[in-house]
C-alpha cells in the first residue's frame, strides 16, 4: 500500500501533524518507471535540490523521481494520503506570508532591502543573517585598542544591518562569528542556546535559527550551507503586510536574489 511524493512536494512533510500514520517501508523510485533509485542516484539526488544552476540530466532526474512510502494497510495509506493534503494546504497558505532569499554581496542586498522599505515593508518584517569577521568590511572603522570581538561587531552592525533594528554577533562552532539583524535577532540567541549543547563542530545552528523563524526545514539545511559559503541570507515575513508576496519576490529578484525552489 504505497504513497508516491514527488521531489517538489518534499517540503509538506515538514507541515505533516505529528500523529500521522508511519510507513513501513520508504525508497527512492523513478516515478516513470517504478524502479528504485540507484544510490548515485539518490546521492546528486539530494545533493542538487536546490541547485542555482542545474544541468538538463539533473533537472530530468528530479522531475522524474519520486519517494515512495509503503503502509501496511490501505487503511493507513489512506489516512496518510488525508493527512498529507492538508499538509499540502498549510504550506500553501505559509508560503505566502514569507519570502526567503539568498544575496551573493551586500551591495545587492542593501539596494532590495532599501526598495523593500520604500515600498512599504516593515523593517520589523526584515531579517538577515551571514558570516562576519574583522577582515571582510573594509570601510569599517577600527577603534584603537580594539579586540577582535569589538571589531567584529562593528563590521556585524555596518552596511545592510544599519537600516535595521537590532543586531545579534554569534560565535558558532565550526563556523566562526555570524551576524543576525532584524526580526531575526531577537530569536537567534535562545536558538542557539538551544542546541549549543549537541551541535559540537558540526554545525546545525543556522537552521535551527532559521526553522524557529518559520523557514521550511528542508529549505534551512540549504540556506546554512549557503551562509557558510559566504552567502547573506535575507527573509522577509509579510503576514500583516498590504505588499503582496509577488511584489517582495520582484524585488528580491530584480536586486540579483536567488529564491531557493525545488525543481
Amino acid at each position: 500500500m504505497a504513497y508516491v511524493i514527488k521531489v517538489e512536494e518534499l517540503p509538506i512533510l515538514n507541515q505533516l501533524e505529528a500523529n500521522h500514520p508511519r510507513p513501513c517501508k520508504v525508497e527512492w523510485i523513478n516515478r516513470g518507471t517504478d524502479q528504485r533509485l540507484r544510490k548515485s542516484s539518490i546521492d546528486v539526488l539530494m545533493r542538487t535540490l536546490f541547485q542555482d544552476m542545474a544541468s538538463p540530466s539533473v533537472v530530468r532526474l528530479h522531475r522524474s523521481s519520486g519517494l515512495r512510502v509503503i503502509f501496511a494497510s490501505s487503511k493507513e495509506r489512506e489516512a496518510f494520503a488525508a493527512a498529507f493534503e492538508i499538509a499540502r494546504i498549510r504550506k500553501n497558505e505559509n508560503s505566502r506570508h514569507i519570502v526567503t532569499c539568498i544575496f551573493d554581496g551586500r551591495d545587492h542586498a542593501g539596494r532590495a532591502i532599501d526598495e523593500l522599505i520604500k515600498a512599504g515593508v516593515s523593517k520589523d518584517a526584515i531579517s538577515l543573517l551571514w558570516r562576519t569577521s574583522q577582515f571582510i568590511d573594509t570601510d569599517v572603522e577600527w577603534p584603537e585598542g580594539h579586540s577582535k570581538m569589538s571589531v567584529a561587531g562593528a563590521t556585524a552592525g555596518g552596511g545592510v544591518a544599519g537600516a535595521l533594528a537590532g543586531v545579534a554577533l554569534l560565535m558558532l562552532p565550526g563556523i566562526g562569528p555570524v551576524a543576525a539583524a532584524g526580526a531575526i535577532a531577537a530569536s537567534a540567541l535562545s536558538s542557539v542556546a538551544a542546541v549549543s549543547s549537541i551541535i559540537g563542530a558540526t554545525g546545525g545552528a543556522i537552521a535551527r535559527m532559521l526553522t524557529d523563524n518559520d523557514v521550511d526545514s528542508v529549505l534551512a539545511n540549504y540556506y546554512e550551507q549557503k551562509i557558510r559559503n559566504g552567502k547573506l541570507f535575507v527573509s522577509i515575513e509579510n503576514y500583516e503586510s498590504a505588499i503582496s508576496y509577488e511584489i517582495i519576490s520582484e524585488i528580491m529578484r530584480k536586486n540579483h536574489g536567488k529564491i531557493a525552489k525545488i525543481f
